[in-house]
């Protein structure tokens, strides 16, 4: 049976989040995911899983905002790292109401801290009990420092509900080509699936992260697909994409004369190519 084909909403496109699911059903794919809001409620989640359920688009997973992580490891007085907490919290809590196996949370945000800490794992353990009792999955994804991902899967590497979300352009430009999937293939969850012209700077910087359709940048895909076979990986192809570049940068220009359906009809030619890649390496 071929594995399913999911799609990141948002994208950078005009259309709103519930138009894009119709745009994501009329293209072929099989499921959706989506970024909560930050401080947000449960209304975004309930919209769009109630409109993807009438469409026939499952949700893959909800990804939790990721701006304050850094406050988990770092904050010592606590009150950031709260605030951080409370939306890791809310997130398990929609995936639970709503039926939606994984949450996808990002190791670590920013460029310079890479010394994960013992306040940090500490701070994650309750949140990890949480998710197990809700019956979700946290698959924590490769960021800018891959420290604090071998750190978070070495605690918790007797939970079955913790694991690793490979996102295959991080690995590019964040983590310096490093086989993510190698070190960490082995607990692979969920996949954010798309490239990028790797690390174009002597430092790290957000701006290399450009989200391209796979093969429009110089990620090696064969060698991608054989190595997520290698780990055992047989689920949904998650692709996590956006048309517009990052400030001043042209690689994204690529898209700038399609329309949304366009967009998203090409993202699906694309997904299938890789998933026809992906099944000859069965």
């Amino acid at each position: 049976m071929s594995n399913k084909l999911c799609l990141s909403l948002g994208m950078q496109l005009e259309a709103s989040l519930k138009e894009q699911l119709i745009l994501l059903k009329n293209a072929g794919f099989d499921a959706f995911a989506f970024d909560r809001e930050r401080h947000g409620t449960s209304d975004l989640a309930r919209e769009l899983i109630g409109e993807g359920n009438r469409l026939g688009l499952s949700c893959e997973y909800i990804h939790a905002p990721f701006y304050g992580m850094d406050d988990i490891f770092h904050d010592e007085g606590g009150d950031l790292a709260e605030i951080m907490l409370k939306d890791l919290y809310g997130t398990i809590d929609d995936c639970h109401t709503f039926g939606v196996k994984y949450a996808v949370i990002h190791a670590i945000i920013g460029m310079d801290n890479h010394n994960p800490t013992e306040l940090g794992l500490r701070r994650l353990e309750p949140v990890v009990n949480y998710a197990v009792q809700k019956g979700v999955s946290l698959a924590f994804e490769n960021t800018e420092g891959e420290e604090y991902l071998e750190a978070i899967l070495e605690r918790f590497g007797d939970v079955p509900d913790v694991g690793f979300c490979f996102d295959s352009g991080h690995e590019l430009c964040y983590n310096h080509g490093n086989d993510m999937l190698g070190r960490f293939g082995k607990r692979l969850m969920v996949t954010h699936l798309n490239d990028n012209v790797g690390m174009t700077g002597e430092e790290l910087t957000f701006l290399d992260d450009a989200h391209l359709l796979p093969f429009d940048g110089i990620a090696d895909w064969e060698r991608i697909a054989e190595r997520m076979h290698k780990c055992g990986y047989d689920g949904t192809l998650s692709f996590e994409v956006i048309s517009k570049g990052r400030p001043n940068r042209t690689e994204n220009d690529i898209y700038k004369s399609l329309t949304d359906s366009e967009y998203v009809n090409l993202a699906y030619e694309r997904a299938v190519k890789f998933r026809e890649l992906f099944n000859s390496k069965r």
